[in-house]
């Protein structure tokens, strides 16, 4: 009779699978995967707000990117109509690669930011909007927020 134990070769092929499924499972756990989709995900987020906003506000609202550095962007109400933002003029302001996003940077590169800034008229409809692609990368993750012609933001 069996002593109902395991075996040597049964904790091996146990250790094996678990090896296995941590080895897929650790990109998804790593900061910079964790930061850089947080990012894509506030970033998407911002653009939604941007297009509230300008409903709410009765004006044109807009989502400028910033390229000094690490990159970022900056959300403004347009007060003076020159379809720019301007001293004074922005309500919302976020660098790439300082605090909570210090390993996330915006990839001009890969960039394909069409018509910016990227403005919301007064009934939230985008001003002059070609698909916009904002690529963020940290390490060797990327992803990308791309905002349609109709204004919604997705990410990939």
């Amino acid at each position: 009779m069996g002593k109902g134990g395991l075996s040597l070769l049964e904790l091996l092929g146990v250790l094996a699978v678990l090896a296995v499924l941590l080895a897929l499972g650790l990109p998804w756990l790593s900061p910079n995967g964790l930061a850089l989709d947080q990012a894509a995900q506030t970033l998407a987020a911002q653009v939604t707000r941007a297009r509230l906003e300008a409903i709410r506000r009765n004006a044109f609202v807009g989502l400028d990117v910033l390229r000094q550095g690490a990159g970022g962007y900056l959300l403004f109400v347009d007060e003076n109509g020159n379809r720019r933002p301007d001293p004074g003029e922005a309500f919302q302001e976020v660098r790439f690669g300082e605090g909570p996003w210090a390993r996330v940077r915006l990839d001009l590169a890969q960039s394909h930011l069409g018509n910016l800034p990227l403005l919301f008229d007064p009934r939230g409809t985008p001003y002059g909007l070609t698909t916009a692609t904002f690529a963020l990368s940290s390490g060797s993750a990327s992803r990308k927020v791309v905002v349609s012609q109709q204004g919604r933001a997705r990410v990939e």
